[in-house]
């Protein structure tokens, strides 16, 4: 019999890996995880994590923020509220390392659920720039090229910083310079189009020193398209 924790569906892409192991492990030292509920289909989950909730319930959009856990292979659960079904298309033992940050993002529609991993970065960015991550958590659409662009920028005159994102594969994380407006403006468009946008964030001011996940997803509100910006550091 398959156990109720051997396997989880999730894609992995970041500085370091998360490790992922199948069957039950013991504690260990702290390390943190935050999760996001970026799937249109469920609007109120909750987090557990060897059965206890982690945080409050979550909302379309909004995340736990980055919750003390202990490290090692940890029963991990996104289920919807009310409920004690795992979302995740397979239940999972969700392995973290100690002294680190791991982010999990619930993505895509109720039909086709999956996890999305990520070892984030807690290291300072050199002074006077910022580290960018960018996640296609976008069901509707396929791959995208993105932009991070100052304000006023003519895509076509430059090159998509993160080229051909697939929907549930992260990019890593991008050195930027902070401008004297520390003002960047974020555009998804299809792949060698950049005449076409998906998104326009309009100007986004950022910090020196920040690391920040640029996570696309679908609006509410019919094919539009929005993103949610996640606090790595600082």
């Amino acid at each position: 019999m398959v156990s109720r924790w051997q396997k989880f569906n999730i894609g992995v892409l970041g500085l370091l890996p998360v490790l992922l192991t199948f069957g039950c492990g013991g504690g260990g030292s702290g390390t943190e995880l935050r999760v996001l509920d970026a799937s249109p289909d469920e609007t109120n989950v909750q987090v557990v994590v060897d059965g206890a909730a982690l945080g409050s319930a979550l909302a379309y959009g909004a995340n736990t923020g980055y919750q003390s856990v202990k490290s090692g292979s940890r029963q991990f659960a996104i289920e919807a509220v009310g409920t004690t079904t795992n979302l995740v298309p397979n239940d999972a033992t969700l392995s973290l390392a100690s002294t680190t940050e791991t982010t999990v993002i619930l993505a895509g529609y109720s039909s086709g659920l999956q996890g999305i991993a990520l070892t984030d970065d807690n290291t300072t960015p050199p002074s006077g720039t910022i580290n960018i991550r960018l996640v296609n958590a976008m069901p509707s659409l396929g791959p995208v090229d993105v932009y991070v662009v100052t304000p006023g920028t003519t895509l076509s005159s430059v090159t998509p910083n993160f080229p051909s994102v697939s929907f549930a594969v992260p990019s890593n994380y991008v050195n930027l310079p902070i401008g004297s407006s520390a003002n960047y403006e974020i555009y998804f468009t299809p792949p060698g189009s950049p005449g076409f946008t998906y998104m326009d964030s309009g100007p986004i001011a950022f910090g020196s020193g920040q690391n920040r996940t640029i996570v696309g997803v679908n609006s509410t509100s019919g094919g539009a398209y929005t993103y949610v910006m996640l606090k790595d550091l600082n």
